[in-house]
């Protein structure tokens, strides 16, 4: 923050949401790479050298906003399985919930993902927990239809590892096979069904 000038807390994130959401233009803009941290100062009007004193690199800043954005997802999955009594339901609701989300944000959520493990360490941890969160919540889901015999018996984490990718798959594809919300309901059918003609 500017020398001389106290803020308080709240002010203090609210600067940094700003600093994010206009890094994240620029990133949508000219690309994560060619976007320079003294680009973010010019545009937010401070002296690059502020703008250090809220984020010390762009890989901070593209973290922090992946862990806003998840953590707004969190919550909404939470409320949908606190509401929703229909297993299968819940699942299609989630997804549903997450493609929103990744529609939102698919200015920076494929790069993450695929740039993650460049990351250095400590942001990679704060990345990997966030996200691990989450699909911690879809795992639960998954093995309580286990329990009470509505889904068969496999491995609960690589199950809601591979339906939240399947997410990104749909959003990010190069030939997609109808809209983003058919496409989405296809690849639930299939987590659920499989390919087999079971489709009740």
């Amino acid at each position: 923050m500017a020398k001389g000038i106290m803020l308080t807390p709240e002010q203090q994130i609210e600067r940094r949401c700003e600093i994010k959401n206009v890094a994240l233009q620029l990133f949508k803009e000219k690309g994560f790479q060619k976007t320079s941290m003294r680009e973010i100062s010019e545009v937010v009007g401070m002296g690059k050298s502020s703008l250090y004193d809220f984020f010390d690199s762009k890989d901070e800043i593209i973290v922090f906003a992946y862990e806003e954005a998840m953590r707004t997802i969190i919550e909404k999955t939470k409320e949908i399985v606190a509401s929703e009594p229909s297993l299968e339901q819940c699942l299609r609701n989630i997804m549903r919930n997450n493609l929103v989300y990744t529609k939102e944000n698919n200015h920076f959520i494929g790069w993450l993902n695929t740039e993650a493990s460049y990351l250095n360490e400590a942001y990679q941890k704060r990345f990997n927990e966030i996200r691990y969160s989450y699909q911690d919540i879809v795992q639960s889901v998954i093995e309580k239809g286990t329990a009470e015999g509505l889904f068969r018996k496999t491995n609960p984490a690589l199950a809601a590892r591979l339906l939240i990718n399947a997410m990104l798959s749909i959003a990010y594809t190069s030939r997609p096979s109808g809209t983003l919300e058919e496409m989405l309901e296809e690849a639930v059918n299939i987590f659920l069904y499989g390919i087999t003609d079971t489709i009740q």
